[in-house]
């Protein structure tokens, strides 16, 4: 028996290859999309692959959690396991990631470009972690108020609240640096 749409949940469940095939054929499009709109910031096409590739197996190990019995259902579930397993990544890559003045559209007059963007690093550095990780999320990763609230369990009010002091905060700190002599 080969895996169709009215069949593929039971067969995946009973752990039928042929269902994560059928699966992998219907949805990667679809998965790869949800990905890179987390991912595709980061610019590292390896890792989308790689994240969708672990949702697919992330699905194949957890098939008997999944609780629906419709395709649409289905859709939905592996929807959200696509986007929660990217959100783990780019905390991952994060972690890694340097912010450059030129991706954040902060003008800093600098001897060379290594300076500025160590400026930048040392102003978001002066910022609160939580500050600091909105703050990428909202400028460098494209993510919504309301999405980057979120994932953060914060109010949306709280967000904008935090954007606001923290670009005053920078602003401020900028000024400071540049009149000091030291940008």
């Amino acid at each position: 028996m080969k895996s169709n749409e009215a069949n593929f949940i039971k067969r995946l469940q009973a752990g039928k290859e042929d269902a994560l095939d059928f699966i992998v054929d219907c949805y990667l499009p679809l998965l790869k999309s949800i990905v890179r709109q987390v991912l595709g910031p980061i610019q590292q096409e390896e890792l989308i692959g790689e994240c969708v590739n672990d949702v697919f197996l992330s699905v194949w190990q957890n098939a008997k959690k999944f609780r629906g019995s419709e395709p649409n259902e289905f859709k939905n579930w592996i929807c959200a396991v696509a986007k929660y397993k990217a959100i783990d990544y780019y905390r991952k890559e994060a972690k890694n990631l340097e912010i450059t003045s030129e991706l954040l559209k902060i003008p800093i007059q600098a001897a060379n470009e290594t300076d500025a963007e160590d400026k930048v690093n040392e102003l978001l550095h002066q910022l609160e972690p939580i500050d600091r990780q909105i703050f990428i999320m909202r400028y460098l990763l494209g993510f919504s108020a309301e999405e980057t609230a979120e994932q953060l369990n914060l109010s949306k009010s709280a967000v904008d609240n935090r954007v606001y002091r923290g670009k005053k905060n920078l602003r401020d700190n900028g000024r400071l640096l540049y009149e000091e002599g030291c940008v």
